[in-house]
């Protein structure tokens, strides 16, 4: 049974199963089947006799039995010997069925077969006729049909196989005696050859006759002898005149008789020695003459010489004689005009052929698998650049089947004379020429001037000149659409072209990448694929693409240059801010949300960084397209609507903004909700900045401004406050930055909102010494521990009205803000972390300033008062009573303002007199008109609460005594209660009481203090008569004026202590029972005009 070769091992048959059979299989011992070997023990077949048995031979036979074995001719072939066994092919067979089952099953199961139920219910139909099943029914009845060929097959070949046996050894005879009739008929058409060839190898019997007799005698009689008469031999003379009047008839017959019939291209000749030579430049030159005197008869050629370059310097004599009757039939039927035209005609063929042979070298060694000559009758075709597009991608349709790109190839063929070649002049007789048609891109280029070297024909430099401007037209379409984009209109990025006429491969295309890299793009002349320098595995990889998958190499070509210079932008500024703390991240919004940020229609790449200080909110988003980069700050939001609980369990969406759901630090955000809310613009100076550690310090000092300025932005449009950006130069950050200041309106802050964060002032005034806007600066920017950057903005607050300041002096009025008195401002460091807006402190501050101003400006020029410290946290002054000018040294009284918090918090000594009213000069203090007020008062006041007080001591020991009560219940700042309470004058009757009431009252727009008494209704006569001489008094020299039942005093006079004394010392010499000290109060006062008190 024979089953072929599989696997490369040709297949045993089975028929072989005689254990002593040699070349047996399945274990049996294999035979030598050389005939010259000696026979092993065991039993061999000698000759396929397979029964014999070996016969004992005695020793003394044995070497005889050897001779008889090397004369019997060698054993037959056996070519079933190596064929695999039928058991061996079945269990194989059944192996593969049981995998290729196993496979079907998987298969089917994989194939989901649709369920009609509907509304839940399973099919009625048993039959299940869906196309899915039915496909799937076809697919496993095809598997069965297959399986069912092959064990029928099988089946076939175990029948046949129990005849193999002898089957086998028919073969082997066959195979036997077809080999021998093949030798036989090998060797007869041997030996017919051998014969044929041997009449070439005969040689002629040689003349030994003729041979003696001439080298006997030298000479051949019998040979014949025709009797020519040779001619008469010349002398020179008789040549140079012969040869002159030829000169003299080739000059006439030129000049005067064939002048108008010589072609246009023969017009250049010369004659001498008795030819005419016509020379045709880059073509040939040919020599001719005339026979006869006959200007009617024709020209005779005489040679022929090419004028280009590869050509023979002399041409074979078989050439030449092909030639030489050639132009001869030219010149007998058409003269000199067809003796031309053949030999143009020729020469450009020729020029054509050599073309051919050159490009056809080429193409086998240098430019191998990369350009295909073809002939075309009398042109040729030549494509390059073959393997360019050799497979370029699936084509757009059904069909996946791969499709080349355009291709380029020129044509070189002769143009005829019957159309002028394109820049001939006109009039200009047109002759055949060599023309070449150059289809770029399979399309045909017709304003191109592809010069043809006439001379020196080669067919490299014809490639490497079509090549060169193919080169130049992709680079220079490049060059040109590249300088129409901004960024190299602008000459943001540097571009420039360099085209090599010589080495197309030297063409080249230089273009600014980064700060530090440049791209060099070339095009390699034998392959026509893009040589990108430097090498990376980011270049090579577009490069890689772009020779394998681009179709168009201009457009292609543009779009991975750029997409070249992104990338490397990007993998630069990642790769250098990562150790700066920048890190890559993923675009948190969707590609609609981004197209929010890029305004130009050029197609743009974009990376996205975050500074590990940052929170999830902001980012910085580097876009970079040919219209230039532009690196953005970007806040985004998510607005995805939070879920909730009803009571009743059912989990509800509310159409909320979520705005601190982007709170968590360095979270990615990837959410469909997510949009931004705001982006700036940073002004980066340098169009390609050089990405150093300076650059990302800038970087981060410039975003931290940014956001700062974005919160603060966020803030006043909150509170609808007037704000704009102005150009500064900013002292404090390095040159290499330009950020604007943010100026404010000052009303905002000294009239501060909720918006804004802070408690809103009780002092509504307008103010009158700041100017009219705050100018706010970033001053430094510092690393506070890791993920965090203090931000220190500048805000500098002008003064308008210097008066108001001028007990302030230069330095700083607190830790942070500074006064200037020479500048005639107020600077502020405000002290904030990245993405926090500053509005909210520099409101405390200014409002402390405006509260230190207002009070310094209260105090400024008012006798008696004088300023110790002044702070913004805390003022320190001292006063006394500016009225008293007789006392030779009064007591300064200290008075400490607390500004820090939002209410002022006022601290005396605590032997001050005014400890009384404490708590009301705090309530003064804090009031819209407290620090104007406050000094007034407490110098107002003063000597009332210093008599107060020394009363006070003095009703001391009587009241210890209870010989009385003094009592004082201050109701107002201007306004105290006085009450004075002595025993009963009689048992069984009240106390006899006084009451008091001094206040401050206008009078004419003066203050003057009015002290009243109310009557004791029980005992009404008893104070009258003491108090009658302080009351009825007037224009006391102590300052203080009577009124009857009142007195007033000028506030300013101090006249009030001497009349609080006077009146307590009466009524206590009522209590002691004392003289009254009241009897003469009056005695040296003046009787004068009564006072009217508003």
């Amino acid at each position: 049974m024979e089953q072929g070769v599989q696997n490369g091992v040709v297949a045993r048959n089975n028929y072989e199963k005689d254990a002593k059979a040699s070349n047996g299989i399945n274990g049996a011992t294999k035979g030598d089947p050389s005939a010259n070997k000696a026979v092993k023990s065991g039993g061999a077949l000698v000759n396929g006799e397979v029964d014999a048995q070996k016969q004992a031979q005695p020793a003394s036979s044995a070497s005889d039995h050897a001779k008889i074995m090397k004369t019997l001719p060698p054993e037959i072939a056996h070519i079933t010997a190596n064929y695999f066994p039928l058991p061996f092919i079945l269990q194989r067979l059944a192996q593969r069925s049981h995998n290729d089952l196993q496979t079907k099953i998987e298969e089917l199961a994989r194939i989901s077969i649709g369920q009609g139920a509907t509304n839940g219910n399973a099919p009625g139909s048993g039959e299940d006729s869906s196309e899915e099943n039915q496909n799937k029914k076809a697919n496993l009845l095809t598997f069965i049909q297959e399986m069912h060929s092959q064990w029928v097959k099988a089946l076939v070949m175990s029948e046949w196989g129990r005849k193999s046996e002898q089957v086998s050894k028919l073969i082997d005879l066959h195979a036997h005696i077809m080999e021998q009739i093949r030798k036989y008929e090998q060797m007869l058409d041997r030996m017919g050859n051998i014969k044929r060839n041997l009449y070439n190898a005969r040689l002629p019997d040689p003349d030994i006759k003729t041979a003696l007799q001439v080298l006997s005698t030298g000479e051949a009689p019998f040979f014949p002898d025709f009797g020519f008469i040779p001619p008469p031999e010349q002398s020179a003379p008789e040549i140079k005149k012969w040869m002159n009047e030829l000169n003299v008839l080739l000059s006439v017959r030129l000049n005067l008789d064939e002048y108008d019939k010589i072609p246009h291209w023969f017009r250049n000749y010369t004659i001498d020695n008795g030819r005419v030579t016509f020379k045709v430049k880059g073509e040939f030159e040919i020599d001719l003459t005339i026979a006869d005197d006959d200007f009617e008869k024709q020209w005779w050629f005489l040679d022929v010489r090419f004028a280009f370059s590869p050509a023979p310097a002399e041409p074979s004599d078989a050439l030449r004689f092909f030639i030489e009757s050639k132009v001869n039939e030219a010149l007998e039927a058409h003269g000199l005009k067809g003796c031309y035209e053949y030999l143009h005609e020729y020469v450009l063929t020729h020029k054509i052929q050599t073309i051919r042979r050159q490009a056809a070298v080429l193409s086998r060694r240098l430019w191998i698998d990369h350009t295909k000559v073809e002939s075309l009758k009398r042109a040729l075709s030549i494509q390059y650049w073959s393997q360019r597009y050799s497979a370029i991608g699936p084509k757009q349709g059904p069909n996946s089947a791969i499709s080349a790109g355009p291709k380029s190839w020129f044509i070189i063929g002769v143009n005829s004379a019957k159309t002028p070649p394109p820049k001939a002049p006109l009039g200009a007789p047109t002759t055949s020429s060599i023309v070449i048609r150059w289809f770029r891109d399979g399309k045909e280029v017709k304003d191109e001037d592809l010069s043809f070297d006439t001379e020196q024909i080669s067919a490299e430099a014809l490639l490497k000149q079509i090549i060169g401007k193919h080169i130049k037209h992709i680079l220079s379409s490049i060059y040109s659409k590249l300088l129409l984009k901004p960024r190299y209109k602008d000459r943001q990025a540097s571009v420039s072209l360099s085209i090599d006429n010589d080495q197309p491969s030297d063409s080249c295309l230089m273009v600014q990448l980064t700060h530090e890299q440049t791209l060099k793009v070339q095009i390699d002349a034998i392959t026509g694929s893009f040589i990108f320098h430097p090498h990376s595995n980011l270049i090579s990889r577009r490069q890689n693409f772009l020779n394998t998958r681009a179709r168009d190499s201009i457009e292609d070509g543009l779009l991975h240059i750029e997409s070249i210079r992104c990338e490397s932008l990007f993998e630069e500024l990642a790769r250098r801010g990562r150790s700066m703390g920048w890190r890559m991240c993923k675009p948190p919004v969707n590609q609609e949300e981004m197209r929010k940020l890029h305004s130009s229609k050029e197609p743009n790449s974009a990376i996205w960084l975050k500074h590990e200080s940052w929170n999830a909110s902001w980012f910085l988003v580097v876009s970079s397209s040919s219209a230039g980069d532009s690196w953005l700050l970007v806040s985004v939001i998510d607005k995805t609507p939070p879920k909730t609980v009803d009571p009743t369990g059912t989990t509800t969406t509310k159409k909320l903004v979520r705005p601190n759901r982007l709170n968590a630090p360095h979270s990615i955000l990837d959410q469909p909700t997510v949009v931004i809310s705001s982006f700036s613009k940073l002004p980066i100076k340098s169009a390609n900045p050089e990405f150093s550690n300076d650059f990302f310090v800038d970087m981060a000092t410039m975003t931290a401004d940014t956001t700062t300025v974005i919160e603060d932005i966020g803030v006043l449009a909150a509170a609808k406050a007037e704000r704009k950006m102005k150009s500064v130069t900013n002292p404090h950050l390095s040159s290499r930055l330009t950020m604007p200041a943010l100026v404010v309106g000052t009303g905002i802050f000294l009239n501060l909102s909720s918006v804004l964060k802070v408690e809103k002032s009780r002092r509504q005034h307008k103010v009158t010494w700041a100017g009219d806007t705050v100018e706010i600066i970033t001053r430094n920017v510092r690393t506070r521990g890791p993920g965090r950057l203090e931000i220190t903005r500048e805000a500098k607050v002008f003064v308008k009205d210097m008066r108001k300041v001028s007990l302030l002096k230069k330095g700083f009025i607190d830790r942070d803000v500074y006064f200037d008195p020479r500048q005639r401002h107020f600077r502020l460091d405000l002290r904030v972390l990245s993405h926090q807006s500053c509005m909210g402190i520099l409101g405390q501050r200014l409002k402390a300033i405006d509260r230190l101003v207002d009070f310094v400006a209260s105090i400024n020029g008012i006798d008696g008062v004088n300023c110790d410290s002044v702070t913004l946290r805390k003022v320190v002054f001292t006063y006394s009573d500016p009225g008293n000018a007789t006392a030779v040294e009064q007591k300064l009284w200290k008075v400490t303002l607390d500004l820090v918090r939002n209410n002022t918090i006022l601290s005396l000594e605590p032997d001050n007199p005014h400890m009384r009213i404490l708590d009301m000069l705090k309530k003064l203090i804090n009031s819209p008109v407290g620090f104007e007020q406050l000094p007034y008062w407490l110098q107002t006041t003063l000597p009332l609460h210093r008599a107060l007080e020394s009363i006070e001591s003095a009703w001391t020991p009587i009241s210890s005594n209870g010989q009385g009560l003094f009592d004082v219940v201050p109701r107002a700042i201007d306004w105290v209660a006085v009450r004075f309470e002595l025993p009963a004058s009689a048992p069984n009757k009240p106390p006899r009481k006084l009451s008091l009431s001094v206040r401050v009252m206008d009078r004419h727009g003066e203050n003057w203090w009015a002290v009243r008494y109310a009557r004791d209704e029980a005992h009404p006569d008893d104070y009258k008569t003491a108090l009658s001489s302080i009351f009825a008094s007037a224009m006391s020299p102590e300052g203080w004026t009577g009124l009857g039942e009142a007195a007033a005093a000028p506030v300013r006079g101090g006249g009030i202590e001497p009349l609080l004394t006077r009146i307590s010392d009466a009524v206590r010499a009522m209590a002691t029972g004392s003289p009254g000290a009241g009897s003469g109060a009056g005695a040296g006062s003046s009787q004068g005009a009564p006072i009217t008190l508003d």
